[in-house]
Protein backbone atom coordinates (compact mmCIF):
# COMPACT_ATOMS: atom_id res chain seq x y z
CA UNK A 1 0.00 0.00 0.00
CA UNK A 2 2.88 2.61 1.16
CA UNK A 3 5.58 1.24 -1.44
CA UNK A 4 7.72 0.23 1.59
CA UNK A 5 8.56 -2.76 3.86
CA UNK A 6 8.31 -0.79 6.90
CA UNK A 7 7.96 2.77 8.03
CA UNK A 8 10.77 4.82 10.15
CA UNK A 9 8.13 6.09 12.86
CA UNK A 10 4.58 5.08 13.88
CA UNK A 11 2.83 7.80 16.31
CA UNK A 12 -0.47 7.51 18.00
CA UNK A 13 -1.38 10.85 17.10
CA UNK A 14 -3.42 12.19 20.31
CA UNK A 15 -4.26 10.19 23.20
CA UNK A 16 -8.06 8.88 24.05
CA UNK A 17 -8.70 11.03 27.07
CA UNK A 18 -12.63 11.73 27.21
CA UNK A 19 -14.94 9.89 29.23
CA UNK A 20 -14.76 6.99 31.60
CA UNK A 21 -11.05 7.07 32.82
CA UNK A 22 -10.16 3.30 32.74
CA UNK A 23 -11.83 2.95 28.94
CA UNK A 24 -9.66 5.68 27.57
CA UNK A 25 -6.54 4.23 29.61
CA UNK A 26 -7.45 0.82 27.80
CA UNK A 27 -8.16 2.39 24.83
CA UNK A 28 -4.53 4.12 24.58
CA UNK A 29 -3.17 0.74 26.10
CA UNK A 30 -4.47 -1.42 23.37
CA UNK A 31 -3.08 0.80 20.95
CA UNK A 32 -0.24 0.86 22.02
CA UNK A 33 0.36 -2.69 22.30
CA UNK A 34 -0.68 -2.75 18.39
CA UNK A 35 2.32 -0.63 18.18
CA UNK A 36 4.58 -2.57 20.00
CA UNK A 37 3.82 -5.48 17.96
CA UNK A 38 4.42 -3.62 14.62
CA UNK A 39 7.94 -2.54 16.38
CA UNK A 40 8.62 -5.99 17.14
CA UNK A 41 8.01 -7.54 13.81
CA UNK A 42 10.18 -5.60 12.91
CA UNK A 43 7.37 -3.86 10.54
CA UNK A 44 8.16 0.08 12.45
CA UNK A 45 11.70 1.15 12.92
CA UNK A 46 10.54 3.59 15.82
CA UNK A 47 7.16 3.87 17.67
CA UNK A 48 5.93 7.11 19.89
CA UNK A 49 3.00 9.46 20.60
CA UNK A 50 2.19 12.54 19.85
CA UNK A 51 0.21 15.24 22.01
CA UNK A 52 0.28 12.51 25.58
CA UNK A 53 0.27 14.93 28.08
CA UNK A 54 2.30 12.95 31.92
CA UNK A 55 -1.35 12.07 33.15
CA UNK A 56 -1.75 10.18 30.17
CA UNK A 57 1.74 8.58 29.43
CA UNK A 58 1.81 7.22 33.16
CA UNK A 59 -0.98 4.21 32.66
CA UNK A 60 0.34 3.71 29.70
CA UNK A 61 3.71 3.08 30.80
CA UNK A 62 2.48 1.12 33.46
CA UNK A 63 1.40 -1.76 31.05
CA UNK A 64 3.89 -0.93 28.10
CA UNK A 65 6.26 -4.01 27.12
CA UNK A 66 8.55 -0.87 24.93
CA UNK A 67 8.87 2.57 26.38
CA UNK A 68 7.65 5.54 23.86
CA UNK A 69 10.81 6.40 21.83
CA UNK A 70 9.16 9.88 20.85
CA UNK A 71 6.34 12.05 21.90
CA UNK A 72 5.57 15.05 19.63
CA UNK A 73 4.13 17.90 21.12
CA UNK A 74 2.85 21.61 20.80
CA UNK A 75 6.51 23.39 21.65
CA UNK A 76 7.59 26.94 21.45
CA UNK A 77 8.41 30.07 22.54
CA UNK A 78 5.19 31.16 24.56
CA UNK A 79 4.26 27.63 25.04
CA UNK A 80 6.92 25.68 26.81
CA UNK A 81 4.60 22.14 28.60
CA UNK A 82 7.29 22.21 30.97
CA UNK A 83 5.68 19.14 32.64
CA UNK A 84 5.25 16.92 29.60
CA UNK A 85 9.08 17.79 28.55
CA UNK A 86 10.58 16.92 32.14
CA UNK A 87 8.32 13.61 32.92
CA UNK A 88 9.41 12.60 28.66
CA UNK A 89 13.49 13.75 29.72
CA UNK A 90 13.06 11.46 32.99
CA UNK A 91 11.73 8.18 31.10
CA UNK A 92 14.22 8.76 28.29
CA UNK A 93 11.57 9.65 25.91
CA UNK A 94 13.06 11.92 22.76
CA UNK A 95 10.40 15.34 22.85
CA UNK A 96 9.83 16.62 19.60
CA UNK A 97 8.40 20.22 18.68
CA UNK A 98 5.48 21.06 16.31
CA UNK A 99 4.19 24.20 15.90
CA UNK A 100 7.83 25.62 16.63
CA UNK A 101 6.80 29.33 15.25
CA UNK A 102 3.85 28.94 17.00
CA UNK A 103 1.75 29.43 13.91
CA UNK A 104 3.74 32.49 12.92
CA UNK A 105 2.60 34.11 15.70
CA UNK A 106 5.97 34.29 17.43
CA UNK A 107 7.53 36.18 14.14
CA UNK A 108 6.71 39.62 15.28
CA UNK A 109 7.74 39.51 19.07
CA UNK A 110 9.49 42.20 20.15
CA UNK A 111 11.72 39.47 22.43
CA UNK A 112 12.23 36.99 19.63
CA UNK A 113 13.09 40.21 17.07
CA UNK A 114 15.88 42.08 19.12
CA UNK A 115 17.59 38.79 20.36
CA UNK A 116 17.35 37.76 16.52
CA UNK A 117 19.00 41.09 14.98
CA UNK A 118 21.35 40.85 17.90
CA UNK A 119 22.56 37.34 16.44
CA UNK A 120 22.35 38.42 12.57
CA UNK A 121 19.40 36.21 12.67
CA UNK A 122 16.03 35.54 11.94
CA UNK A 123 13.11 34.92 14.55
CA UNK A 124 12.64 31.64 12.89
CA UNK A 125 16.42 30.58 13.13
CA UNK A 126 16.24 31.94 16.75
CA UNK A 127 13.20 29.97 17.67
CA UNK A 128 14.66 26.54 16.00
CA UNK A 129 17.66 27.03 18.10
CA UNK A 130 15.86 27.67 20.98
CA UNK A 131 14.37 24.90 20.96
CA UNK A 132 16.89 22.47 19.94
CA UNK A 133 18.89 24.42 23.12
CA UNK A 134 15.83 22.75 25.28
CA UNK A 135 16.78 19.73 24.00
CA UNK A 136 13.25 19.37 21.89
CA UNK A 137 13.76 18.45 18.01
CA UNK A 138 11.28 21.04 15.75
CA UNK A 139 9.62 20.11 13.31
CA UNK A 140 8.74 23.06 11.07
CA UNK A 141 6.14 23.05 8.00
CA UNK A 142 7.51 24.89 4.97
CA UNK A 143 6.92 24.85 0.83
CA UNK A 144 9.31 27.92 0.14
CA UNK A 145 12.99 26.32 -0.67
CA UNK A 146 14.37 29.62 0.77
CA UNK A 147 12.57 29.19 4.40
CA UNK A 148 13.90 25.65 4.45
CA UNK A 149 17.74 26.61 3.66
CA UNK A 150 16.97 29.09 6.36
CA UNK A 151 15.29 26.61 9.16
CA UNK A 152 18.37 24.52 8.02
CA UNK A 153 20.71 26.96 9.26
CA UNK A 154 20.59 27.17 13.02
CA UNK A 155 23.62 25.25 13.60
CA UNK A 156 26.40 27.98 13.64
CA UNK A 157 25.68 30.07 16.19
CA UNK A 158 23.99 29.30 20.09
CA UNK A 159 21.98 31.62 22.49
CA UNK A 160 23.98 32.85 25.74
CA UNK A 161 21.86 31.86 28.76
CA UNK A 162 20.23 35.14 29.43
CA UNK A 163 18.53 34.93 25.86
CA UNK A 164 17.39 32.01 26.73
CA UNK A 165 15.57 32.95 29.92
CA UNK A 166 14.28 36.17 27.83
CA UNK A 167 12.39 34.07 25.51
CA UNK A 168 11.45 31.18 28.45
CA UNK A 169 9.81 34.13 29.91
CA UNK A 170 7.67 35.16 26.66
CA UNK A 171 3.88 35.19 28.06
CA UNK A 172 1.47 32.41 26.64
CA UNK A 173 1.32 32.78 22.31
CA UNK A 174 0.66 31.22 19.20
CA UNK A 175 -0.98 28.31 21.25
CA UNK A 176 -3.05 26.43 19.16
CA UNK A 177 -5.79 25.80 21.36
CA UNK A 178 -5.76 21.71 20.65
CA UNK A 179 -5.95 20.22 24.83
CA UNK A 180 -5.13 16.63 24.76
CA UNK A 181 -8.11 16.24 27.21
CA UNK A 182 -10.69 17.83 25.24
CA UNK A 183 -9.86 17.86 21.61
CA UNK A 184 -12.54 15.92 19.27
CA UNK A 185 -11.32 14.91 15.47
Amino acid sequence: LLGTDYLDLYLIHWPAAQGETTTWQALNSGTWRALEDLYLQGRVRAIGLSNFLPHHMVPLLARARIVPMVNSIEFHPGYLQRPAVKFCREHGISVIGWSPLGRGALLNDPTLRRIAAAHGRTVPQVCLRWSLEHGVVPVVKSLSPAHLKENADIFGFTLPIEDMRAIDQIPLSGFSGLDPDHVSF
